[in-house]
């Protein structure tokens, strides 16, 4: 009776216990495969299983590859012409295709699950390939195919002319048909079909607006725009004819039929040229007055016109109003009363010092003797550097600030020195000012970090500390190493020029030592600098000089 009974429960649990190993493979199998292909998967025959997902991915992109150059037949009746799927727009999503892989078993009903497990190691299943057709290389490629078989649809349109608003006739198409071939592309692909065949028809296509739709509407424009439009923009306004304003017009299909466009170049061009010129934007300016410097604030100026302007002009016209109302833009100025004053110039900097018997009290003075063409340069390039800025940590260049020295800009021929000779040309005597600027510099502190002293030494300038200038080259090159800006300002008379250095005083340079050494014929002058700072530390550096006996003498 025992043996019986255990035989009935051996007989039971054999089943189960199959069972149970089965779960017990499936889950130890399925859970190693976390992240990756199920088992004995293949995607467009290729064998898939097991891959993680960043494999996965180059496969995809493999099979994208070679899908592109897919030959496609598209057969009309009477005709069959073959492309490539990648110039009809079939492209495989490669993103859905690897997620929907992955996730080939998510569907399945967890009890499914095991079964489906177990029956892939009798047979291979086949992940999904999921494409997507461009819109627009899809009509490019059959309108390629068909070549001059193609009829383009062509919409009515409006178009301006001496006699108002008239109308370019559209008119029918026959094209092979879009739709059809997007369906049969994406159905094709996905079964794996190679090559893909393609089997439609050609259809023909009517314009989405009639003629005589179009004419309506280009009788409803000249009417509207009969009296031409009256245009106001902040306080100012002007009417612009009806010939004008359908210059402006032009048209397209839409969802209700043809819609107005507006050229909006030439329609914000016409206004401008109608409108009262616009206010100009000024940037701040700073006026000295010895002591005192001043900002002239800067001021906001208007221009024509906002940029929804065509956008009014358009709905004005479409809804056949005489008058548009539109914006002015605000010019603003570059230089703003703002920056202005952040940049703290308020006085005059540097030291006061003696030369040619005066007191240069934080400025600097050259002497000259009146009414020779020199001094006409020397007052140009003064006007012309007169109220530049060098900002904090800019660099001013004196050859960048004036440029070539021309008599159109005001320069007349006078002496120089030109590769150690006497010579005239235009612009000479400029070298006054340089030095001029240079001892202004000196004294106020500031990085001289380009400058060139004469070969020849004259008594009108300061001993080993001045600069000549030519242009290119040699240049005089002034940076900003203070926390504020620097405004360069100068005056003249008909015996002398000044330079001021204005800014918020942070630190002055004064002379401290010259040596002279012989290089030859020549004489080598070494004048140091000490610059003292606010905060009481000091800096040296030194200053070059080589001058020649004579003219045309070489140094050895």
């Amino acid at each position: 009776m025992a043996t019986r009974r255990t035989r009935v429960l051996l007989g039971i649990g054999t089943p189960v216990l199959v069972v149970l190993l089965v779960l017990g493979a499936w889950a130890i199998d399925t859970g190693s495969a976390s992240g990756k292909v199920p088992r004995n998967v293949k995607l467009a025959g290729r064998d898939i299983g097991r891959l993680a997902e960043d494999r996965l991915a180059i496969t995809v992109r493999d099979i994208a590859a070679q899908y592109a150059k897919v030959p496609v037949q598209v057969r009309i009746p009477g005709r069959t012409y073959v492309i490539s799927a990648e110039a009809l727009g079939l492209m495989l999503d490669e993103d859905a295709t690897i997620q929907a892989t992955l996730a080939l078993d998510d569907g399945k009903a967890l009890p499914v699950r095991p079964l489906v497990w177990l029956g892939s190691f009798a047979a291979a299943r086949t992940a999904p390939l999921i494409f997507t057709v461009r819109d627009d290389a899809l009509a490019a490629g059959l309108a390629g195919l068909q070549g001059p078989g193609a009829v383009a649809v062509a919409e009515p349109s409006l178009v301006n002319t001496s006699a108002g608003i008239g109308i370019i006739s559209g008119h029918s198409g026959r094209s092979i048909d879009a739709g059809t071939v997007k369906t049969q592309l994406l159905r094709r692909a996905a079964s794996g079909e190679l090559p893909i065949v393609v089997i439609t028809t050609t259809v023909n296509r009517d314009p989405s607006v009639s003629n005589e739709r179009a004419r309506a509407v280009a009788d409803e424009v000249n009417f509207k725009t009969s009296h031409g439009l009256l245009v106001k923009a902040g306080g100012q306004q002007a009417l612009l004819s009806p010939s004008t304003v359908r210059s402006w017009l032009g048209s397209k299909p839409g969802p209700k039929g043809l819609e107005l466009t507006l050229d909006s170049k030439r329609a914000v061009s016409d206004v401008k040229a109608a409108l009262p010129a616009p206010t100009t934007a000024k940037d701040a300016q700073f006026q000295v007055t010895p002591p005192t410097v001043t900002i002239v604030p800067s001021q906001d100026g208007t221009v024509c016109c906002a940029a929804d302007s065509p956008a009014r002009l358009l709905a004005a016209i479409t809804a056949g109003a005489p008058q548009a109302d539109i914006a002015l833009q605000v010019d603003h100025p570059a230089f703003t009363t703002e920056a202005a004053q952040k940049l703290g110039i308020k006085e005059a900097v540097g030291t006061t010092v003696m030369w040619n018997n005066q007191a240069q009290v934080k400025s600097f003075t050259t002497y000259y003797q009146g009414g020779q063409p020199r001094v006409i340069n020397i007052h140009r390039i003064a006007d012309k550097v007169r109220g530049a800025i060098i900002k904090p940590g800019e660099t001013f260049s004196l050859n960048a600030q004036v440029g070539p020295r021309t008599v159109t800009d005001g320069f007349v021929l006078a002496g120089a020195i030109r590769d150690g000779q006497h010579a005239d040309e235009v612009g000479g005597g400029v070298s006054q000012f340089s030095t001029t600027l240079f001892n202004a510099a000196f004294f106020a502190g500031l990085d001289i970090v380009s400058h060139q002293a004469h070969s020849i030494y004259f008594p009108r300038y300061p001993f080993g500390r001045e600069a000549t200038l030519g242009f290119p080259d040699p240049d005089q090159k002034i940076t900003n190493n203070t926390p504020y800006g620097v405004l360069i300002w100068t005056s003249y008379t008909d015996t002398s020029v000044t330079v001021t250095m204005y800014s918020t005083q942070n630190v002055y340079g004064e002379q401290t030592s010259q040596t002279t050494a012989k290089s030859g014929a020549c004489d080598v002058v070494t004048t140091g600098r000490t610059r003292h700072y606010a905060d009481g530390h000091t800096t040296t550096d030194k200053f070059r000089a080589v001058y020649r006996p004579d003219y045309g003498v070489k140094c050895g």
